[in-house]
């Protein structure tokens, strides 16, 4: 078989084999959508009234967010609603007290219910705990109302024993837990002067129960023969308290009829072709950050602090005045260390190459002097620097030839004196 026929028929099953992977991968899957939530994105992820403020603003209100309402500097004109999603923890009860005197001149606030809570300047909180008779909420106590128990709505698609084990296991002690064999979770309520029951889709919510020296209110909204709203004129304005306000939020106010539940109550005090001038969603029972307070009471002087630490921080990046100069190291001299070296050797009996190292040195400076010194015999040696340092031939034999482990030298007397001998012919040459 020829190489050009086997590379045809590998070539003819690489192809087959290639095909059926293609046929078999189109019978097999199928190309669908599929449409996956990603979460909230932007400020709908830190605003849960997000979708509320967009959905009034296209109904022509202008409505703002405002994040705390401890934040609030004063209150804004009676024609606006203030809508407050927050469990109001942190609002004293004399801001509270401002709050029912801007409601009776006029002003309009929608709020929920919340629990016991331990309220700012209460003295007597364990004695109104004990009694169980008033809320602790300033509002709440004003309005003569206080939360019940919680009552239950169940999901048609769960299973009705799961979620009855899941309320009991959860925080919801003494809660009555109504419309267990009920097949869906919407209910409607009624709305004065609407004339269509509206469909609320709740999970959950705390009941409001009314005190008897209260129960003579303006209006009062009940879902499943449980009071789920109420709205008291209070002087001029109109003060909207509701069990429970997460249908207003971003992933439930599209559901039934949330948004038109909305536009009803923003309208309690107006007609829909008079609406108020403008709705304030508060989001955030937390007092604004020592920064948050210092930039919008200071910015200028914040950013006048910057620009001068900037103008600090270039300059000083030039040397101020002339270097100084680098301390020179401490260095010992020449002297003292020749003078450690000679005691060294001199210690340690080594005094042979002391003499070894001078006659050397010598030896070197006559070479230099005398050329071919160092082809002359030593007697020649010996006369001619004899000649020249008018000293006897025996002494310089002794100086420069003698034996250097004599044992003479090993008195220090002999030993300096040869080595000051050696020393005054290499100066004196």
């Amino acid at each position: 078989m020829s190489n050009k026929l086997t590379v045809a028929l590998l070539a003819l099953l690489l192809f087959i084999i290639v095909g059926l992977g293609i046929y078999n991968f189109y019978q097999t899957y199928e190309y669908k959508e599929v449409t996956t939530h990603t979460g909230f994105r932007g400020e709908a992820r830190k605003n849960p009234l997000y979708a509320a403020r967009l959905f009034l603003k296209r109904m022509g209100i202008k409505t703002e967010t405002k994040e705390s309402v401890q934040g609030l500097n004063g209150f804004p004109d009676t024609n606006t609603v203030l809508l407050i999603d927050t469990n109001r923890s942190t609002l004293s009860e004399k801001r509270t007290l401002e709050l029912i005197d801007w409601v009776k001149s006029g002003g309009h606030i929608i709020a929920k219910t919340t629990k016991d809570w331990k309220y700012s300047g209460s003295e007597k909180i364990n004695d109104i705990k004990k009694s169980k008779k008033y809320s602790p909420d300033p509002l709440q106590r004003f309005l003569g109302v206080r939360t019940g128990s919680r009552t239950y709505f169940v999901d048609p698609d769960e299973d009705v024993e799961t979620m009855i084990d899941e309320f009991i296991g959860a925080d919801v002690t003494g809660a009555k837990k109504n419309n267990l064999d009920n097949t869906d979770n919407i209910d409607k309520i009624r709305l004065k002067d609407v004339d269509k029951k509206l469909a609320l889709d709740l999970t959950r919510y705390r009941t409001i129960l009314l005190d008897k020296d209260f129960e003579d209110v303006t209006e009062k909204v009940d879902l499943d023969d449980n009071t789920f709203m109420i709205r008291q004129k209070v002087g001029s304005g109109l003060v909207t308290l509701i069990a429970d306000m997460s249908f207003f939020e971003n992933r439930a106010i599209e559901k039934a009829d949330h948004a038109e539940i909305l536009w009803h109550l923003i309208h309690g005090l107006h007609k829909p072709i008079t609406q108020p001038q403008a709705v304030w969603l508060i989001t955030n029972d937390e007092m604004p950050s020592l920064w948050d307070i210092l930039w919008s009471k200071s910015w200028t002087f914040i950013l006048s602090l910057l620009l001068l630490f900037g103008a600090w921080l270039l300059r000083s990046t030039h040397r101020f005045g002339p270097m100084i100069p680098k301390q020179a190291e401490d260095r010992r001299s020449l002297n003292e260390h020749i003078s450690s070296s000679g005691n060294f050797y001199w210690k340690h009996g080594k005094k042979s190459k002391l003499i070894e190292s001078s006659r050397k040195a010598l030896l070197h400076r006559l070479t230099r002097i005398h050329p071919g010194w160092e082809q002359r015999t030593k007697e020649e040696q010996i006369m001619l620097l004899a000649e020249q340092t008018r000293m006897k031939p025996e002494s310089l034999q002794k100086l420069l030839f003698s034996d250097t482990n004599n044992p003479s030298f090993e008195q220090a007397e002999t030993f300096t004196q040869l080595i000051k001998d050696i020393e005054a012919i290499r100066n004196n040459l």
